[in-house]
């Protein structure tokens, strides 16, 4: 290597912190645009498709908001700060990299209908029955293989959707079962 020239390594590692300046750049303005468009009043927010990697805290401190759409973002977890958002009754985490389901979802009682379509779940919480006023859960396109013991204590349960996920043959009967156990209709799209 002659003076004044850098090596194939040095140029790698300005490149990578480049990209990293570039990115959280990028990140910050997405956030910065959010937290000055965001009405505080508002029972319903949509952030679906923003790109974001993590919920800015201005999010969770809007403790009236009753629907969160968060679908179609990059996201791989929730803040613990989200159990603010008591009145949450809809969110809807679907198309994003969640690869555990966000433990701090089940404080959020009041949840009627969530949805989690489309990450890479593979098991639910044992205290999803904390939910016991969900009347809808989507869960298509994950890689769940047991489902009953964790939605059997869902007595408000309406509709279910689990198509594309990896239940044994086992589990759909007893899933079947349920629904015939159940006095109110339920509706169960497990076909794909």
């Amino acid at each position: 290597m002659t003076k004044g020239t850098l090596s194939q390594r040095t140029k790698s590692v300005i490149i990578t912190y480049f990209l990293i300046f570039f990115f959280l750049v990028a990140q910050l303005k997405i956030e910065c645009t959010l937290t000055r468009t965001i009405r505080k009043d508002s029972k319903a927010l949509n952030l679906e498709g923003k790109s974001l990697l993590r919920i800015p805290g201005t999010v969770t401190e809007l403790t009236e908001v009753e629907v969160l759409n968060l679908s179609h973002n990059k996201l791989t977890r929730l803040p613990t700060s989200t159990c603010k958002m008591a009145n949450l009754t809809t969110l809807n985490l679907s198309h994003n990299k969640l690869t555990q389901f966000p433990e701090v979802v089940v404080t959020l009682i009041n949840l009627t209908h969530l949805f989690l379509n489309d990450n890479q779940l593979s098991k639910l919480p044992a205290n999803l029955k904390n939910l016991e006023k969900l009347e809808e859960l989507e869960l298509r396109n994950n890689n769940i293989e047991r489902l009953y013991e964790y939605i059997v204590d869902l007595s408000h349960l309406k509709k279910l959707t689990v198509k594309g996920n990896s239940l044994t043959f086992e589990e759909i009967g007893n899933v079947m079962m349920l629904m015939d156990l159940r006095p109110q209709r339920m509706s169960v799209d497990i076909a794909g």
